[in-house]
């Protein structure tokens, strides 16, 4: 049964149209209609011929070529069956294509895109073309064909067979072994980029990166924009790259000038460095890093589990390692555990907060807090509601633990120490997040045993990445989550992080905090996200 969407007399079958594209005969899987004096031809089947890819929804039909595209209302179109069909006049002139009729013939003229290289590696085949077209992926037994649309080959030479098909359609010829796959992956840069992949059910997957600009922002730092092709698409990759670094910068945790507790953008939180990338988790209810955080030779806040961290020696000296901590104080002779640090209070528990926390400290169980300033108990207080001034380091004790700090009275000394698991020697500072990415070149992703959730591992998300490259250069790394981008899962950023030659790397925080910062001359850049975050890592001069 025929429905027609639009106004006018009812398709019936062309009488025997001869449609010709650039002087070669097009045949037609679904036929031809008319209605009066019009041709209608099948849309989707049609437009891909013309070098138009079709979106179909239930309002609406979106045709992208090249870099166009343009979305027509359903009831523009007439229905037959599961098919929609086009007048071909109205299809020619939004693709800016030529017709001409001479009787029952049409003739139809345009510039196909060019088939401009074929490059076979050993993560499969990437064929660069001078404009997006529609293509297809089809295997028969241990042969895949590649089939282009709208497409002449510009080639002399290739490494794989081509051959032409009327109307203007390049087929390329692949050889597979049994046991392998192949899937295609598309993205626009400076030109259309097909990946064609190829892998085994136990293969890593690989990407390709392509570099869309580079700029060196002085003698040491290189700011690069790149392009990825990964198994889930196109990737937008930032990163700088700094040489040198240690003879002239230094590297440094970064935090909000309010303390522990608060939350400011990273151009505010590392004003005056040379660029900076943010670090931390933080919890969204209480504004609080989550992970290991060092600054000045003082623990803020404890890891959370065994989570990947960044440690930083006084001669600047970079750690990776998944440490835990110890925490704990001399109480009159004896060595009591400290229970936390820097975090809301739990009932029967001791906890340790430093000068730089900036939230009230409230408990419904019994609290008893010990003020310390340079090492000696200056007050002590028992109510339910203790400020922090800025000035004094806190001992907070609830519920049975209130015992641990008996006898103490104003004038007493108490010493805090800690252990961390490994041990870095002279550490200075330190951040956390995770999980780790690469160690020695390789890939060492254990999101379960650093307590990710699956859903965090699988996500697609923006991203951050710390790393270092086997000859010490220093990488600050994003990759954005937009129209553009696709965003990248943990496994796909550790091959990505690899890909630009990081030998070790830890993840950052990602999302909404993903944030790239440098300087440019007088003024500051700012990539991805703009979200006011708890901790970051900047780059300042000795």
């Amino acid at each position: 049964m025929l429905v027609v969407l639009g106004a006018g007399a009812p398709l019936a079958p062309a009488q025997a149209p001869q449609l010709f594209l650039n002087n070669q005969s097009v045949s037609l899987r679904n036929p031809p209609l008319t209605q009066g004096e019009q041709l209608f031809v099948p849309l989707g089947e049609f437009a891909r011929l013309l070098g138009a890819e079709t979106t179909v929804s239930y309002e609406s039909v979106t045709l992208r070529w090249g870099r166009n595209s343009t979305t027509l209302p359903t009831e523009q179109l007439v229905a037959r069956g599961p098919l929609l069909y086009i007048s071909l006049a109205q299809l020619a002139e939004l693709l800016g294509v030529k017709m001409l009729k001479v009787g029952t013939a049409y003739y139809l003229f345009s510039t196909p895109a060019r088939l401009i290289s074929v490059v076979v590696s050993a993560s499969g085949v990437f064929f660069t073309l001078s404009a997006r077209v529609p293509f297809e992926l089809q295997k028969h037994n241990n042969f895949v064909t590649v089939r282009f649309f709208h497409t002449v080959s510009a080639l002399k030479d290739s490494p794989l067979t081509l051959t032409a098909e009327p109307p203007v359609i390049v087929r390329a010829y692949m050889q597979l072994d049994s046991s392998q796959t192949a899937q295609a992956t598309a993205v626009e840069a400076e030109n259309f980029v097909v990946w064609v992949r190829v892998s085994t059910s136990s293969s890593e997957p690989r990407v390709l990166i392509r570099t869309e600009a580079q700029t060196q922002l002085s003698e040491d730092l290189l700011y690069v924009q790149a392009r990825a092709l990964t198994v889930d698409g196109p990737v937008s990759v930032h990163y700088l790259k700094i040489q040198n670094w240690k003879d002239k910068y230094r590297l440094t945790v970064t935090l909000p000038r309010d303390g522990i507790g608060a939350l400011e953008p990273l151009e505010k939180m590392a004003s005056g460095a040379l660029a900076a990338i943010n670090a931390n988790f933080f919890d969204p209810s209480t504004q609080l890093p989550i992970g290991l955080l060092v600054k000045d030779g003082v623990v803020l806040s404890a890891p959370y589990g065994r989570r990947g961290a960044l440690g930083i020696s006084l001669f600047g000296d970079l750690y990776f390692f998944a440490p835990t901590l110890k925490l704990s104080a001399s109480v009159l002779g004896q060595t009591v555990t400290i229970d936390g640090i820097n975090r809301p209070p739990s009932s029967d528990g001791l906890f340790l907060y430093t000068d730089r926390y900036a939230l009230p400290i409230r408990s419904e169980a019994p609290l008893k807090a010990v003020r310390l300033r340079h090492g000696f108990v200056v007050n002590i207080l028992e109510n339910g509601l203790v400020l922090p001034d800025g000035e004094s380091t806190l001992l907070v004790a609830t519920g049975a633990a209130r015992s641990r700090l008996g006898g103490l009275r104003p004038g007493d000394s108490v010493k805090i120490s800690y252990t961390l698991d490994p041990q870095v020697l002279f550490l200075r500072e330190a951040v956390s997040a995770g999980p780790l990415l690469l160690k020695d070149g390789q890939i060492v992703l254990d999101p379960k045993a650093e307590r990710f959730s699956e859903e965090f591992v699988r996500a697609k998300a923006a991203r951050s990445v710390l790393a270092t490259t086997a000859s010490g250069d220093l990488l600050f790394i994003i990759v954005l989550k937009d129209g553009r981008s696709v965003g990248a899962d943990l496994r796909t950023l550790a091959i990505l992080a690899q890909s630009l030659g990081a030998h070790s790397a830890l993840a950052l925080d990602g999302g909404s905090s993903s944030t790239l910062l440098f300087r440019q001359g007088a003024t500051v850049q700012t990539v991805g996200g703009q979200r006011p975050i708890a901790a970051g890592l900047a780059l300042v001069r000795k």
